[in-house]
C-alpha cells in the first residue's frame, strides 16, 4: 500500500475490523502496523505507568514489543480484538523487564504486587470519574482505589479506563477462569462502596 498521512490511516483503518486490521498486518502492511501501533501506544503506555511509573523502562518495552511484533508478523495467529491482545503480552513483557532491571522478586510476577508499585493516578479517560468532578472528588477517588489491594486496582483499570472484558482481563492477569477476573471486580466494587459509605457517614 502507498505511503498514507497519518490521518489518511486512522480513517482507512478505523473503517475495518480488528480481524481485518491484524491480518493485512500479518500479511506485511506496513500501514496496517502504524495504524495499530498509533491507535493503542498511548494506552499501553498509560497502563505501563499506572504498574511501575519508570518511564525509560516503560518506553523500553513497548519498542521492543512492537519491533517483535514486526520482526514475527507472518507467524502470529488470529487475533479477533487487537487491543487485548496487545495488553496481554504488554503486560507479560513489562514484567520481563522488571525482572531483569531486579525491581521486583520473583513473587511480583504472579502479580502479588507490593503496595508501592501499583498506585492509580486517576486519568481524564477514567469512567469511574465524571469530567464535571472537582479537583477534590477525583483526588478522594484516587485515594480511594489506592486503598484496594493491587489486583483489585488493577482489574478496575483494566476493566473501566481500558474497556477491556472480563475474558481479556483473565487473560491478562492469568486467570484460569473468566469468573475469577468477574469475581475480583465485584469484591473491589464493593471496597469503594464502604469506603465512601464510611467517609460519608
Amino acid at each position: 500500500m502507498l505511503y498514507m498521512q497519518h490521518s489518511q490511516v486512522m480513517i482507512v483503518y478505523t473503517e475495518k475490523s480488528d480481524r481485518e486490521v491484524w491480518n493485512s498486518f500479518k500479511n506485511g502492511d506496513e500501514a496496517a502496523f502504524n495504524y495499530i501501533y498509533r491507535k493503542h501506544v498511548a494506552d499501553l503506555y498509560n497502563y505501563g505507568m499506572q504498574l511501575c511509573q519508570q518511564e525509560d523502562l516503560i518506553r523500553d518495552c513497548l519498542q521492543k514489543m512492537f519491533v517483535d511484533l514486526r520482526k514475527n508478523q507472518g507467524k502470529l495467529g488470529d487475533v479477533q480484538r487487537i487491543k487485548g491482545y496487545l495488553f496481554t503480552i504488554f503486560h507479560r513483557e513489562l514484567f520481563k523487564f522488571l525482572k531483569k532491571e531486579k525491581k521486583l522478586n520473583a513473587d511480583l510476577i504472579t502479580l502479588e504486587c507490593e503496595e508501592s508499585i501499583f498506585f492509580i493516578e486517576t486519568s481524564h479517560e477514567t469512567k469511574l470519574i465524571d469530567e464535571e468532578f472537582a479537583l477534590e472528588q477525583k483526588a478522594e477517588i484516587s485515594k480511594a482505589l489506592n486503598q484496594l489491594s493491587p489486583r483489585q486496582r488493577q482489574a478496575i483499570i483494566l476493566l473501566y479506563q481500558e474497556e477491556l472484558s472480563y475474558k481479556e482481563i483473565a487473560e491478562i492477569m492469568n486467570f484460569n477462569e473468566v469468573k475469577t477476573a468477574r469475581t475480583l471486580v465485584y469484591r473491589a466494587m464493593e471496597k469503594l462502596k464502604e469506603i465512601f459509605e464510611v467517609k460519608q457517614a
